[in-house]
């Protein structure tokens, strides 16, 4: 139960990071990741699947 607990959490974590990155990024950035601001959510839970 507490390894379940511990991987949600960093799972969360991964996500939440990867949110506020992606929104910080400028629009040229995201541009150049093949990235729009549209799909910032979908990516950021996509890389916490990989934690």
């Amino acid at each position: 139960m507490l390894y379940e607990l511990r991987s949600h959490f960093a799972r969360w974590l991964a996500y939440r990071r990867t949110l506020a990155s992606l929104r910080q990024a400028p629009d040229s950035t995201l541009a150049d990741a093949g990235i729009s601001r549209e799909e910032i959510r979908e990516r950021a839970r996509q890389a916490s699947l990989r934690v």
